[in-house]
């Protein structure tokens, strides 16, 4: 009874995230899947003095932006493994024809990535480096089994809030060489 309500009022005050087509599955190798993923506009935050990530990007799209406009969370949330690590947010699709506003906060980036080839490794649960560490190495055999090679841009995508409890969704997901 009370993890009903639990769930009931964490549906109602964290609703879950727009999860967008931003991908479809080319090819199904073990348990990897090989995906052409669509072009999209994301925004980041990157500040090595900081663990705030995901409150600066979560400011931005409930207003935190020149013009004060609410944005659609989307699904999922992107940590970079490689470079600055950074958090991503993808935004709705509307933001590729038309442009995203500033954000009021300098250390957010607008950018695009254009469609490409990745792979991915999926797993359940909450996510931690510890997991994080096995599933990479579970996605780098598998890819050196079947000769496919990858730019290890290693990246975890979430898709769930981390107030839903059961059902969680995480992934593994690294750019491979589109000559598979």
């Amino acid at each position: 009874m009370i993890l009903t309500l639990f769930l009931l009022l964490n549906s109602y005050f964290f609703p879950q995230a727009q999860n967008q087509d931003h991908y479809k599955t080319i090819k199904k190798i073990e348990n990897i899947e090989i995906r052409e993923y669509n072009e999209s506009i994301n925004i980041s935050y990157f500040d090595s003095g900081s663990t705030s990530y995901f409150r600066y990007l979560a400011d931005y799209i409930f207003g935190g932006n020149e013009k004060q406009q609410e944005i659609s969370m989307t699904s999922p949330v992107t940590m970079r493994r490689h470079g600055e690590q950074e958090m991503i947010f993808r935004l709705p699709n509307n933001f590729l024809s038309e442009p995203a506003p500033k954000p009021n906060n300098k250390k957010i980036k607008i950018f695009k990535l254009e469609s490409n080839i990745k792979a991915a490794i999926r797993y359940s649960g909450y996510t931690n480096s510890r997991i994080e560490k096995k599933k990479t190495k579970e996605l780098i055999k598998a890819l050196e089994k079947n000769n496919i090679k990858h730019n290890n841009d290693f990246e975890v995508d979430v898709y769930n809030s981390p107030y839903q409890f059961i059902n969680r969704r995480n992934e593994i997901t690294v750019t491979i060489n589109t000559g598979f």
